[in-house]
């Protein structure tokens, strides 16, 4: 990501590095997002070139155009001003309950994530509570094989 733009850098190389420096994802994250290798991804920006799979895949996961992506439209050189990516890989069941919740009034978002934390807190004690029994439960086997 460190590595500078210029004129030698291929279209695709430098509309990646645009994508990787807005959200911080990096090559690796790039090649996940693509199910290929690192290397691969790594190919990408010396070669300038894509398979077709790959750059639907970025495009989708960035929320890009395709056309943007491959430098086919030369009126728009950088990402719009208003471009915003959560870095983290959201999947299917996680996009659908960002939509849900952009479609809750303010008032309801808040009481969401209360709830939401309160169940959270509540599997975590569980988890914990059973930990701790099974610890038990098998010192007390160790003790009395011993």
């Amino acid at each position: 990501m460190n590595k500078e733009i210029n004129n030698k850098t291929p279209p695709l190389a430098g509309r990646l590095y645009q994508l990787m420096k807005k959200s911080g994802v990096n090559k690796s994250g790039l090649a996940r997002i693509c199910g290929v290798t690192p290397q691969s991804a790594g190919k990408w920006f010396k070669s300038g070139s894509i398979s077709k799979d790959s750059a639907m895949k970025i495009a989708d996961a960035f929320g890009v155009s395709l056309s943007w992506l491959l430098g086919d439209d030369p009126e728009m050189n950088s990402l719009p001003d208003d471009f915003n990516f959560t870095p983290e890989m959201l999947d299917e069941r996680q996009r659908n309950l960002l939509k849900l919740f952009g479609r809750l009034p303010d008032s309801e978002k808040d009481n969401c994530i209360k709830m939401l934390a309160g169940m959270v807190e509540n599997y975590d004690n569980l988890f914990k509570e059973l930990i701790k029994s099974r610890n038990i439960e098998e010192i007390m086997k160790a003790k009395k094989e011993n």
